[in-house]
């Protein structure tokens, strides 16, 4: 989609700055689709139980 905006009245500072504002958003998007989503690693919430080693599933669900 191609478009234009008209920037006639502004003065030259404003309009570099619309200028810099359209490239920070166009290397925004860029950055989007090169992002990995597979190569990030989950983040699960921690749960503060007071746990200080792993637990095995036998001491975990004794109550069987």
């Amino acid at each position: 989609m191609r478009s234009t905006i008209d920037l006639r009245d502004l003065p030259e500072e404003e309009t570099k700055l619309v200028q810099e504002f359209v490239e920070f958003l166009r290397e925004k998007a860029k950055a989007r689709e090169k992002k990995d989503y597979k190569s990030e690693g989950t983040v699960f919430a921690t749960w503060p139980l007071g746990v200080k080693r792993k637990l095995t599933r036998r001491e975990i669900y004794d109550y069987l």
